[in-house]
């Protein structure tokens, strides 16, 4: 009796497992692009304004229920109109939204990340789920003045992410989120809204 309890118990398992298995199978990969809009800051000085733009391919992987390990490709730069004039004195002075930008002059500035990052995720319903990531980036940057470098930076840096996204059952999904980049002297926060596809 106590065997085919066992046996029982066992084949129930297996049947529970392999279709939470196969269901996951089904959307175990996805991809997405992310663009986004934010500020800057470099040793504590910033543009004061929305003055960068990227955009933010990925691919997630699920290994685990509501666990994702996800790579990425990052790139980005300026959006405002970074213009540098000569004062009454004959400086030099760079300005974005009639701010000046940093303790140098600039009047370009562009970027690139790698990334690796985990993720994890909360259902709220069957196609809303809130979802947090951490992870590291490997960064490029570079702030020009007259397309000449003054500054040329890489490292390996801090992402966080937290956000929303809502998924359709053909496996296209939106979401929007606030994205976290620490680059070294370099600090990047941004809004973004992307599609995603999972398959």
């Amino acid at each position: 009796m106590k065997l085919i309890n066992f046996t029982s118990a066992c084949s129930l398992l297996l049947i529970i497992t392999t279709t939470v298995f196969a269901e996951d199978k089904k959307t175990a990969h996805s991809i997405g692009l992310q663009t986004g809009g934010g500020g800057l800051e470099h040793k504590g000085k910033d543009t004061d304004g929305q003055g960068v733009g990227h955009s933010y391919l990925y691919y997630n992987y699920q290994f685990m229920p509501n666990y994702y390990a996800e790579v990425g490709v990052l790139g980005g730069e300026d959006i405002d109109d970074w213009q540098c004039n000569d004062d009454i004195n004959g400086k030099l002075e760079c300005y974005t939204d009639n701010s000046n930008n940093f303790e140098f002059d600039t009047d370009n500035f562009d970027y690139g990340a790698i990334t690796i990052a985990l993720k994890s995720d909360l259902k709220l319903s069957k196609r809303n789920k809130l979802y947090a990531k951490v992870g590291a980036e490997f960064y490029d940057y570079q702030f020009k003045l007259d397309r000449e470098k003054i500054i040329d930076e890489n490292g390996v840096g801090l992402l966080l992410e937290a956000g929303w996204e809502y998924r359709w059952d053909s496996g296209i999904g939106l979401n929007t989120a606030m994205q976290y980049h620490d680059m070294g002297d370099l600090e990047m926060s941004s809004l973004n809204i992307g599609i995603s596809y999972a398959f």
